[in-house]
C-alpha cells in the first residue's frame, strides 16, 4: 500500500483525483491533502507519504518551490500539470512522472505502476535536479537514460551521435562510452529538438558540434570526433551543410 498526499489549490481537482484513485488504484491510501505549499510542507512531515501528487501552478509558491523546503526528497512525485509541448519533454527526459489535466484514467494507472517500480531507486533527487535544469533552459540540456542498473544521467553535449538498432538506440558518448537504450531513435529526435542535433539518415542522429569532417567522396559521409563514420542520406546533404554552417 502506497501512502499518497494530494497537493492542489483547487478543491475540485483534489476531489476528482481522490475519486479516481479510490476507484482505479486500490494500492493507494490517501493520507492527506493540502491547498498550498506551506500546508503541503507540514503535511509531508506529518504523514511521511511515499507518493505526492503535486500541482505546479499554485498561488504563493509553485509546486517546484515546494521541493526547496527539503534537503532530501524521500518520496516519489507525480506532477499534475496543464503544461504542454517543451515542458512535457523536460518531464520525459528527466524520468519524472506527470499527468496532464484533465487526468485520464489509463495514464493515471500507468503513472502509479511506474512509481511502484521506482520506489527502490534512490535517484529522485537527481531526477528532480535534471527536471529543474531543463525547465530553466531554452533547450533540453540533460537527460536520464534507462539502463539495467537504473538511470544514467548525461549532459546532452556529451553525446557524439545516436544509431538506430530496430526498437533500440545505441548512444555514443565522449570518451568512447556506449549506452544501449530500449527506445526508438525517433523518440530521441523529438526530445533533442536542438540546433546542435541533426538527423543525417534514418539510422543516425548526430551532434553537429562533434563533427570532425565531411567527406564528399563515396556519395558523402560524416566523420565524428570519435573517428566513427556516419551515413549521410543524399536527400539530407543540402540541409546538413546548411545546418552545419549555421551558428549554434
Amino acid at each position: 500500500m502506497l501512502k499518497a498526499l494530494i497537493i492542489d489549490d483547487e478543491a475540485k481537482a483534489r476531489r476528482i483525483l481522490q475519486e479516481l484513485l479510490k476507484e482505479y488504484c486500490p494500492q493507494i491510501e490517501i493520507v492527506g491533502e493540502a491547498d498550498d505549499v506551506p500546508n503541503a510542507v507540514k503535511a509531508i512531515h506529518k504523514y511521511q507519504p511515499n507518493l505526492v501528487f503535486l500541482d505546479i501552478e499554485m498561488p504563493g509558491y509553485t509546486g517546484f518551490q515546494l521541493l526547496d523546503f527539503f534537503d532530501t526528497i524521500n518520496f516519489e512525485i507525480i506532477f499534475t500539470t496543464a503544461y504542454r509541448e517543451y515542458a512535457i519533454q523536460a518531464f520525459q527526459v528527466s524520468a519524472i512522472d506527470y499527468l496532464l489535466k484533465p487526468i485520464q484514467i489509463e495514464l493515471l494507472i500507468k503513472a502509479i505502476e511506474k512509481v511502484e517500480g521506482q520506489l527502490s531507486e534512490p535517484q529522485i533527487n537527481e531526477r528532480i535536479d535534471t527536471l529543474k535544469s531543463n525547465l530553466s533552459q531554452e533547450y533540453i540540456t540533460r537527460i536520464a537514460l534507462p539502463v539495467a542498473e537504473g538511470l544514467l544521467f548525461i549532459e546532452v553535449d556529451q553525446i557524439v551521435y545516436l544509431n538506430a538498432e530496430g526498437a533500440y538506440t545505441q548512444i555514443f558518448l565522449e570518451g568512447g562510452k556506449k549506452v544501449l537504450v530500449s527506445k526508438k531513435i525517433k523518440s530521441f529526435e523529438k526530445v533533442l529538438d536542438h540546433p546542435s542535433f541533426f538527423r543525417t539518415h534514418r539510422s543516425y542522429l548526430i551532434n553537429l558540434n562533434r563533427v570532425k569532417q565531411y567527406v564528399r567522396q563515396d556519395g558523402g559521409y560524416i566523420v565524428m570526433d570519435n573517428n566513427d563514420s556516419v551515413n549521410l542520406a543524399r536527400e539530407r546533404k543540402e540541409d546538413f551543410l546548411k545546418a552545419y554552417s549555421t551558428p549554434r
